[in-house]
């Protein structure tokens, strides 16, 4: 198993987590600060060229080897060319990552429990 494929492996379980980019970064940085693996948080913007489309603030992830981790553009920008999980941003030349680094702390395990969890917030509504 290559390293993108033990990344991928150990990230998508989480997809299914109620969270936007924000959320998402946060699980992803924690497991793959656990697991010891060298990534950035990054954050910015991303635009998809050939639509015309733009999310003014964005958060994702680079790895050491160009690859990125974005579970999240696709709830904004549809799935029509635009990436989605570990990938290699050289197979999607309209879609452009712009930002800077930041820094993050690992969720405590309370928050990351709270992040992945599934649950249903009908239940929630006031009636």
């Amino acid at each position: 198993m290559t390293l993108m494929q033990r990344v991928q492996t150990l990230l998508d379980p989480y997809d299914s987590s109620n969270t936007e980019c924000d959320g998402m970064i946060q699980i992803c940085h924690t497991v793959l600060t656990q697991k010891g693996i060298e990534h950035q948080p990054m954050a910015g913007t991303l635009a998809q060229q050939t639509h015309n489309q733009l999310i003014p603030i964005h958060l994702w992830i680079d790895l050491p080897n160009g690859y990125k981790i974005d579970y999240r553009a696709r709830m904004w920008l549809g799935d029509n060319g635009i990436p989605h999980g570990v990938f290699n941003p050289q197979d999607f030349p309209d879609v452009i990552y712009t930002g800077a680094s930041i820094k993050l702390q690992p969720l405590p395990p309370v928050l990351f429990e709270i992040l992945t969890q599934k649950t249903d917030w009908r239940k929630f509504k006031h009636h």
